[in-house]
Order: C-alpha cells, then structure tokens, then sequence
C-alpha cells in the first residue's frame, strides 16, 4: 500500500519516544511538562494525526519521564469549576481555577509527502517531524524526524 498507515505510524512513534527520552537523558531534565500543539498534515491525504500523537503521548507519560497537560480539556475543566463555585457543590471539596500546572514546552509534529511517478513506478515520500519549543523563549529545543519510502510498481493490463 502507498498510503500511510499504522505501521508508518509505529515506525514514527518510536523514533520520536527513543529520541525525545534521549535528549531529556541528555539534557538532564526534571520532568518536563509538555502540552501538545495541533498537528499540521500537509500531505493529499487524510492522516489521523491525533492517533500518532496519542501514541507518543501514552508512551512517555507511561515512561514516568514527562507531564503531559490536555489543552483540549480546557473548556470544560472551566465549565466545571464554574459549577462547582456555585454552591451546589461542598466548599470544602470545590476546586476551582489558579491551581492547574503551566506547560513550560510545547511539542508540535508536521507530516509531508511526496509523489513521484515515472512510468509505471510510483515513489511516495514520506517524512513526520517534531518539535518541542520552551514557551518562555519560543526557542525550538530538540527536534528530530522520521522519512519513510514507499515504492510501488503499477501492474499492467493483461488481456
């Protein structure tokens, strides 16, 4: 098959993991608190970037090495906290905003592709990068990236 697919996927995840575990070893990192950046897919196809995020994310969180915070939850963590300020909800048990953890890194992927197709072969590119940014300095501290190329030859016709 020359589309991308879960094994892409896995070949991808797993160089990210190694290498941002590597560069966290490396750089002798306390735990680093990541929120994750909405993934750009700037290929023909339709690629299910938040499967591969989720991948990398369940990995290193699993790894005790890295906090992730879910940027998605926000809105409704917020509708919550509204509810439980309300009264409805003991005083003493409430939770409410200033008390959630600030995301010092931000970790964003982009996926491109390539075709190229001469006679009946047919050359898809692939290549996944990542990168982490310290959101104080906008700084890009690690980055790294994954190529995968898929060969493919059309068959002909026969009568």
């Amino acid at each position: 098959d020359d589309r991308w697919n879960q094994n892409d996927m896995q070949l991808v995840a797993k160089k990210v993991i190694e290498s941002l575990g590597a560069w966290k070893q490396r750089d002798a990192l306390d735990k680093p608190v990541v929120i994750l950046e909405t993934p750009k897919n700037r290929t023909t196809e339709h690629i299910d970037l938040q499967s591969l995020y989720d991948h990398v994310k369940t990995a290193l969180i699993n790894s005790g090495e890295f906090t992730f915070l879910d940027k998605a939850a926000r809105e409704e963590i917020a509708k919550e906290y509204e509810y439980q300020g309300s009264g409805y909800v003991d005083p003493n048990q409430a939770t409410g905003p200033g008390k959630q953890r600030a995301a010092r890194y931000m970790l964003g992927t982009v996926i491109t592709s390539n075709v190229q197709q001469v006679g009946n072969d047919k050359l898809v590119y692939y290549k996944t990068t990542f990168e982490l940014t310290d959101i104080e300095t906008t700084e890009i501290i690690w980055t790294d990236h994954k190529e995968i190329t898929k060969a493919f030859k059309k068959k002909g016709i026969g009568l």
